[in-house]
């Protein structure tokens, strides 16, 4: 079972978005830094799913990171380090599995390896992360994330350590991380890989994971500069409804 674990959001500086968010009546948290790739990040969760707003304190050891093929930091590097909303990353607990399949499946693979981060109290965060895809991708595939623990384990700690706590703005819920698409045929790989239920029109295709929708929308229109990438992200729970842009990503509160 895949399950939307985070979205990755690049931003300036991640620590303002504690504040910037707080306006908009979200719980935002800072997280810690990535050594390895020269990456720090703020969080925001909706139960064990959150947002990653991700920046970087180290110019050349990102550029090394952005060297790693199918990475989140290859492909902000791509688009001229454009904030916004980047990539995706589903949560597993078969990785090893997982990477087998998609090999057998024709994909070029890299990983599973193990990493961590420290946190602010000092604590070690550990996880393992696999990424995939082919030279010829319209659409840049997830990546992979298992981490130490059982969910529920975690989500304890979380609530323990306050990184995840109520938002003012309501009960919220990642609802729908929306793309849109040249291609509504690439977006059938995806189902297939993962065993996602289908809800499929002439202009959509919904996959639909345990705890979110992905929808793949088809570009209708010829000055769209955001092809093939996500678009959107839609919160349910909001005690109002609003539609923010921060930061180069657009962000639909539902009640």
């Amino acid at each position: 079972m895949y399950l939307l674990d985070h979205i990755v959001h690049f931003v300036d500086k991640p620590e303002q978005l504690v504040e910037e968010t707080k306006k908009i009546g979200l719980y935002t948290v800072n997280g810690g830094k990535h050594g390895m790739w020269g990456t720090y990040n703020s969080l925001s969760y909706f139960g064990l799913s959150y947002i990653e707003f991700i920046g970087i304190f180290d110019d050349e050891l990102f550029e090394r990171a952005s060297l790693e093929p199918f990475t989140l930091h290859e492909s902000y590097k791509k688009r001229n380090r454009k904030n916004g909303l980047t990539r995706i990353a589903l949560r597993t607990t078969t990785i090893e599995a997982d990477a087998k399949k998609l090999k057998d499946a024709g994909l070029v693979v890299h990983g599973p390896e193990t990493f961590s981060r420290t946190r602010p109290d000092g604590s070690e965060l550990k996880w393992q992360l696999l990424h995939f895809g082919n030279e010829n991708q319209e659409i840049e595939f997830p990546f992979l994330i298992q981490w130490e623990g059982s969910d529920s384990d975690r989500y304890d700690e979380l609530v323990k350590k306050e990184t995840i706590g109520e938002h003012p703005l309501g009960n919220l819920k990642i609802e729908e991380v929306s793309y849109v698409v040249e291609n509504l045929k690439s977006v059938k790989e995806w189902a297939e890989l993962f065993n996602f239920d289908l809800d499929i029109n002439e202009t959509y295709i919904k996959l639909k994971a345990p705890n979110c929708v992905i929808g793949f929308y088809k570009n209708t229109n010829d000055k769209n500069s955001n092809i093939n990438q996500i678009t959107e992200v839609i919160i349910s729970g909001a005690k109002e409804q609003k539609e923010i842009e921060l930061e180069g990503a657009s962000y639909k509160f539902k009640r």
